[in-house]
């Protein structure tokens, strides 16, 4: 489970009265839409006057990540990096829009160039425990989380990683303190016990 997929929503089906169409979105969430589109648009046209600016497309990529379009945002990270390869934030973003298409083996490398380029980048050690976790590394998860935990001993989502990796490893008694610790530090309780609970399933 990674920091980012901490926000992220089920987006089962809507039943419709009448209407086979979606319905419009809210004002504000269509206004906060139509800014990000704005701001693509501003940065296209700076890549087409610059087209080695690459800068400009890590931007963009992170705006098409905002509007749920990762296979762009991923385009637009590959040019970055050919552009820019000392770029830790462009392997970062790109390991985080390998994440959204759950591409858990690319995302992993991604993380590991980022760190390797900046060995304290701890968002990208925190998010590849997660993507370890993921993948069914809990041994590997469980040490980039106790490394993440080792640089920021506050955050919750490295501690829910510890405890579901200790988890599956059957470690559960272990795993105690960190759920605990987690949800009081702002980890959605709900998600955590139901991660948990498919933690002791694939033990």
């Amino acid at each position: 489970m990674t920091q980012q997929h901490d926000q992220q929503h089920d987006h089962a089906g809507h039943a419709h009265h009448g209407h086979d169409h979606e319905s419009a979105p809210p004002p504000a969430l269509a206004e906060a839409i139509a800014g990000l589109e704005a701001q693509v648009a501003a940065l296209t046209r700076t890549i087409e006057a610059n087209p080695g600016d690459a800068a400009a497309y890590n931007r963009r990529g992170v705006l098409y990540g905002q509007l749920v379009r990762p296979e762009a945002a991923i385009a637009d990270f590959d040019t970055a990096i050919r552009l820019a390869p000392k770029s830790a934030a462009a392997y970062y973003n790109r390991a985080i829009a390998y994440l959204h298409v759950r591409d858990h083996r690319s995302a992993i490398i991604d993380f590991t160039e980022a760190l390797r380029i900046d060995p304290k980048h701890v968002d990208a050690l925190n998010n590849r425990a997660g993507a370890y976790f993921e993948a069914g590394e809990a041994q590997k998860a469980l040490a980039d989380a106790e490394a993440t935990l080792a640089l920021d001993a506050g955050k919750a989502s490295a501690l829910a990683v510890r405890a579901l990796a200790l988890t599956q490893m059957g470690r559960g008694a272990e795993a105690a303190g960190d759920i605990a610790m987690a949800k009081q530090l702002g980890f959605d309780a709900h998600q955590l016990d139901m991660l948990i609970a498919m933690a002791r399933r694939r033990q």
